[in-house]
């Protein structure tokens, strides 16, 4: 019966986490189930069913975090994967960063991704490549959202800041 509250709650994880084990994830939903049954108490006035749900999805939460020290140099942004094919519907907004990708300058974009910090870096990694919500990578960089949202936006403004003066014939 619980079994299936596990599997559930991992596969739904892994859809939303791609990189997440889903071995690790059911391993960690039993250990969260096990701590369920010996913490709940009915006299606190809620259900087992919704303790345990929450303390299943802890547990594997947790250990994605645990792990995420691991993981997290395992995210990278390949420019030499970026597709176009994207961008050639017409309806894209013509901000620098998509004039770049549309007219294939992928190396200057490569150079601007260069010129990043670390954490922004793997901030539009995760966001670009892995396609996470500022949730998702709050939980897997150990931040919170609100700083994930902050690090995007000073990302993409610092991208099109410097691409734009490229553009333009600038120097930096």
């Amino acid at each position: 019966m619980y079994g299936g509250w596990i599997k559930r709650t991992a596969l739904y994880l892994k859809v939303k986490m791609p990189w997440a084990d889903l071995d690790e994830l059911l391993q960690s939903g039993a250990i969260g189930m096990l701590e369920a049954l010996k913490r709940y108490d009915a006299g606190l006035g809620v259900e087992f069913p919704v303790f345990a749900a929450r303390r299943i999805r802890g547990a594997m939460i947790d250990s994605l975090r645990r792990d995420g020290v691991r993981r997290r140099g395992e995210c990278t942004f390949d420019t030499e994967q970026v597709e176009v094919t994207n961008f050639q519907s017409g309806n894209v907004s013509e901000d620098p960063l998509s004039h770049l990708l549309r007219t294939d300058r992928q190396t200057s974009l490569a150079a601007a991704l260069k010129t990043l910090p670390s954490l922004e870096y793997r901030v539009l990694a995760l966001h670009f490549n892995e396609e996470l919500n500022n949730r998702e990578i709050a939980l897997v960089l150990d931040i919170s959202e609100g700083y994930a949202s902050r690090l995007r936006k000073r990302a993409l403004t610092s991208l099109a800041v410097l691409l734009t003066t490229q553009l333009n014939g600038e120097t930096v």
